[in-house]
């Protein structure tokens, strides 16, 4: 059976613990917030609707999210209990105010290059005591992607920490969150979407990101590579993102020397995780690939989200058993 399958399975129990209403894995349309922990505090999740809604972020979506022949429109918490952007929200978002603790989280993580000793309310931000933020594009276009809108239409992270090291230097830390995100061979370099790709992050007779980048190794030919396969070719656009932010002196909103890519999957996700992708790799699981394609290891970290949020548990037990409940 397929992690996916498994999740799916398992968030049935779930909304059958939680409510009679709405079928398998999907919340009734008057239930959508039952969706996010907390769900019986209005003010819990109200503070989470309006950091979408003032923030002008899209919620992900699924076809049950609007009525038979009717668009989603993004403005609601999706009915899919199987959703990876919530899944992402309701590891975080409850602990985003405490600066102690997420400096925690962060710290927690194995292999990181430095010590932190301080996190940074998140300028992108409105307001204060944002120490994790959510679906963050950066400030001007560095990508030549066009548009900006966060969570859409551009490379965003699904979550972001800003911090201090103990030589007082300033570090982006962009976190993709994966749930049960698998991929078939989708050649992104191809057709006339492959070429507009192929200009805006590896142009040869202009601004070769790729080329131009110290964490992301040069290829002799773009097309058709490793940088174009998911889950790599986010990967490659948010190392991109994070290392052009870092280049810019001029960078007004989250000026930075250094980033550390954070990578959160499951560690059941074996369709992800073990999966050989022989088109673009002779390496055979994700991460062995995608390090092959990186300078400075240290700057890579993959990690299962219970791992992430072990630093939680004693300080927030009722999020942490909701979490191994639901997810773990």
């Amino acid at each position: 059976m397929t992690f996916e399958k498994q999740q799916q399975i398992k968030q049935i129990k779930f909304r059958e613990s939680i409510t009679n209403q709405g079928f398998a894995y999907i919340l009734d349309q008057k239930e959508r917030e039952r969706n996010l922990f907390n769900w019986q505090d209005e003010k819990s999740v109200q503070k989470v609707k309006d950091y979408f809604a003032n923030h002008q972020i899209k919620w992900w979506t699924c076809r049950f999210d609007a009525p038979e022949g009717e668009k989603p429109d993004g403005k609601s918490i999706t009915r899919h209990l199987v959703s990876s952007q919530v899944a992402c929200i309701n590891h975080l978002f409850f602990i985003k105010h405490d600066k102690e603790t997420v400096l925690s989280i962060i710290n927690g993580i194995k292999g990181m290059p430095v010590k932190f000793k301080e996190v940074l309310n998140i300028p992108c931000d409105k307001g204060e005591n944002n120490y994790i933020a959510f679906e963050v594009i950066a400030s001007q276009d560095y990508l030549h992607e066009k548009i900006l809108k966060r969570g859409e239409c551009c490379t965003s992270v699904d979550a972001f920490v800003y911090a201090v090291d103990e030589n007082d230097e300033r570090w982006l830390i962009p976190i993709e969150w994966k749930y049960t995100e698998t991929y078939d061979r989708e050649d992104k370099s191809a057709g006339s979407k492959g070429r507009t790709r192929l200009s805006r992050y590896c142009n040869l007779e202009g601004d070769n990101l790729i080329r131009n980048s110290k964490q992301l190794k040069s290829l002799d030919d773009y097309k058709h590579s490793i940088y174009f396969q998911e889950p790599f070719h986010q990967l490659m656009r948010q190392t991109l993102w994070a290392e052009c932010i870092c280049s810019n002196h001029n960078e007004k909103i989250l000026p930075a020397k250094h980033f550390v890519h954070i990578h959160v999957c499951p560690k059941e996700n074996k369709e992800l995780l073990n999966k050989h992708y022989v088109e673009v790799t002779k390496k055979s699981t994700m991460e062995e690939a995608w390090r092959e394609m990186l300078t400075d290891q240290s700057l890579y970290h993959l990690i299962d989200p219970k791992d992430l949020m072990e630093p939680i548990a004693k300080k927030y037990p009722d999020l942490y058993n909701y979490l191994k409940k639901r997810y773990w």
